[in-house]
């Protein structure tokens, strides 16, 4: 909230100053068209984890099953990350 009020008083200084309302209009668009990107790059890297942390747990079981130790407090919280609390319901 306290950032859409710097946003919309930026905005206002910037008309009171004589600027065009199409090139705010333009600016908000571009802007919008950046956020629309990161917020896609997001999702692919925060996808990506999500398989990786799934690969992790299929590691840590195959090294339990040929008689290793299961699992290590790093790789705990880095399943716990990706996959939340469902992510390992079956270890225990």
């Amino acid at each position: 909230m306290k950032e859409d009020d710097e946003y919309f008083k930026k905005a206002l200084k910037f008309l009171q100053e004589g600027g065009d309302v199409e090139e705010l209009k333009r600016e908000v668009a571009m802007l919008s068209a950046k956020e629309a990107s990161m917020n896609y790059k997001l999702f692919d890297v925060y996808t990506a984890n999500r398989i990786l942390a799934m690969r992790l747990m299929g590691y840590a079981s195959e090294n339990r099953f040929l008689g290793g130790s299961f699992i290590t407090r790093e790789i705990e919280e880095i399943v716990d990350k990706y996959l939340g609390t469902g992510g390992r319901k079956n270890e225990r």
